[in-house]
């Protein structure tokens, strides 16, 4: 089991404390080498050169920024902070500061540990907030990457424009500006003027890595911005914003309601939830050859929810589903279709495995024995009435989540096609970024219960269509992992180097095939490993060894070739012209 050795002696270094920067120290002259990312769990890199700074860090406070972010950009403050990541103090330059109007940023740069890159973090949900740029955590998929370890990036974090949940600033069109486009874009610009005062250089590559919306704003950079970043990681992207914070999650709250609108009570509770996915995962899991319940691809698994409904005049009902949580649980699989054609309103619904993480989104945290719950509670309504003002803005009226016209293909042109080429992120012709020589590595969990991996499927085949298969595939990856939820957790392996696989990518021309990913305890201990293969292949267990062992794997043949379904929205995912409003960023 050489993987699991591997990350079990990494662990061991861990708990002796051993500091990380003197790992750094004595790999200076050698490649490093470190236990992430790869097939074998062994990613090497040849190292640049660490570069220090050519000025004390307070003097950044007096930066200009104002051509940049305009007039009323500043720098707020500029010192030096210490960070702990993973058990060793990294020294920081901390530099913090709005650009006009109102996106506040922080950019940490390295004070001794810089390996003249850099990368600007995604920001989730509707952001509003501001994630610390100097924190591991807030680095996704870098899973014990050695470059996020030893603090080699300087990295940069915006709250795109807006602060807080308030979605007051929903209506003012600077600030959805910002958000939908223009906040990362500055805040890279900003940080790009930081570091080449602060070291006396630029840097020599720069990426972007993001989940959820922050998978939206890393392809939205791709299309719009195609220079800024030499590599991008875009997770779980809400690509389709509007579809997603409307059709999506409104149908969540529409199939689960006693009233089949926002007056009504919950069907589908908790423990229901949990006894749909225990059946499905009996039904449908093992495609990988193991016996680990995980389901390989869930567009083979054909489950009927009806297998486990009650008998008629059943006394108990514990252990299984009534007639209406059958129908609801339908429901959200199958998604809405288009009354008079039949159409599917959506490329893709909550897939069969994703049921346990249903809950405390499209379904209540509490059991079918408590207390009913308001569908208003839920955590997709609330997604929705969220994003109102973004997304009708424009529009002839103001639906609601109940006239949202689920069942009518007619709503994209009324409602979504004004703001489509302002604020998504589909357009699949990224021709320029590929000319400038910029990678793109796409990832998805397969038991996602916000987004459906459908919709990146989609996404990738739409850059198929348009820019040639062999083209794409010079420049493009898209991983789909078994299991695993919403930017990670689940079921499956939800721990994933996808730094080190970008940057080998982009400054080695390393192109990624297998990627090792992992399982640990609440103790860090890894406990399972598997490799996933790009798209459209899955790992296939060898049938010898231990099944948990990544090492026990090789990359299958695909166990689904159709091409994805047409659907309403289709023509979203086709080239267009990318739209601006407010201040244009520079």
């Amino acid at each position: 089991m050489k993987t699991l050795q591997s990350l079990k002696l990494l662990s061991r270094i861990k708990a002796r404390s051993i500091s990380l920067l003197t790992f750094v120290g004595v790999c200076a002259t050698a490649a490093i080498v470190a236990a992430c990312g790869g097939g074998s769990g062994i990613v090497t890199y040849t190292p640049l050169s660490v570069v220090q700074s050519v000025v004390d860090c307070s003097k950044l406070a007096s930066i200009d920024i104002t051509d940049i972010g305009g007039a009323g950009s500043s720098i707020t403050s500029a010192t030096v902070t210490n960070a702990t990541v993973n058990g060793a103090t990294v020294a920081f330059c901390t530099v913090k500061g709005t650009l006009a109007p109102s996106n506040t940023f922080e950019v940490a740069l390295p004070v001794s540990s810089w390996t003249q890159r850099f990368a600007e973090l995604g920001c989730g949900g509707l952001c509003g907030n501001l994630s610390d740029p100097t924190q591991q955590s807030s680095f996704s998929f870098s899973y014990q990457c050695p470059l996020v370890q030893q603090g080699g990036f300087v990295t940069a974090a915006t709250d795109m424009g807006h602060s807080g949940q308030d979605s007051s600033w929903t209506t003012d069109p600077q600030k959805q500006a910002d958000f939908a486009y223009r906040g990362q874009h500055i805040t890279t610009l900003a940080a790009k003027k930081l570091i080449k005062a602060y070291y006396g250089q630029t840097q020599k590559y720069s990426y972007f890595i993001g989940c959820s919306d922050g998978g939206r704003e890393a392809l939205m950079a791709a299309q719009r911005y195609p220079t800024d970043y030499n590599g991008i990681v875009a997770g779980a992207p809400a690509a389709h914003f509007q579809i997603q914070n409307s059709l999506y999650h409104g149908w969540s709250v529409k199939s689960q309601s006693t009233t089949g609108t926002s007056a009504g009570n919950a069907i589908l509770y908790a423990d229901k939830a949990t006894l749909l996915h225990k059946a499905v995962a009996a039904a449908c899991g093992g495609g990988s050859g193991a016996a680990d319940g995980l389901i390989a691809d869930p567009r083979t698994c054909h489950f009927d929810p009806a297998t486990i409904q009650c008998a008629s005049g059943a006394t108990s009902t514990s252990n299984c589903l009534s007639a209406a949580e059958v129908t609801t649980a339908k429901a959200i699989y199958n998604g809405p279709t288009d009354a008079t054609t039949g159409e599917y309103m959506l490329a893709g619904s909550p897939q069969y495995g994703s049921e346990a993480n249903w809950i405390g989104v499209e379904v209540p945290s509490s059991n079918s024995t408590d207390a009913p719950v308001s569908v208003t509670k839920l955590f997709s309504y609330s997604i929705v009435t969220g994003a109102y003002n973004l997304i009708f803005t424009g529009s002839p009226t103001m639906p609601t989540i109940d006239t949202f016209g689920y069942q009518d293909a007619s709503f994209y042109p009324t409602y979504l096609k004004a703001n489509h080429p302002f604020i998504d992120a589909t357009s699949p012709d990224l021709s320029a970024f590929n000319a400038a020589g910029g990678k793109l590595i796409l990832w998805h969990g397969w038991a996602d219960q916000h987004i459906s991996p459908l919709f990146t499927i989609q996404y990738y085949e739409a850059m198929q269509n348009t820019m040639g298969a062999s083209s794409v595939d010079q420049f493009a990856r898209l991983y789909l992992v078994p299991g695993v939820g919403h930017c990670g957790g689940g079921e499956g392996n939800p721990n994933i180097d996808l730094v080190s696989k970008i940057t080998n990518w982009v400054e080695e021309a390393k192109v990624p095939t297998s990627v090792m990913t992992y399982q640990t305890d609440s103790s860090n201990n890894v406990t399972a490993s598997r490799p996933v293969y790009p798209y459209p292949a899955v790992a296939k267990f060898t049938g010898s060894g231990d099944w948990h062992d990544g090492a026990n794997y090789t990359q299958g043949a695909p166990l689904y070739t159709a091409a994805s379904r047409t659907w309403a929205g289709s023509s979203f995912y086709t080239p267009y012209t990318a739209a601006t409003r407010g201040v244009a960023a520079p």
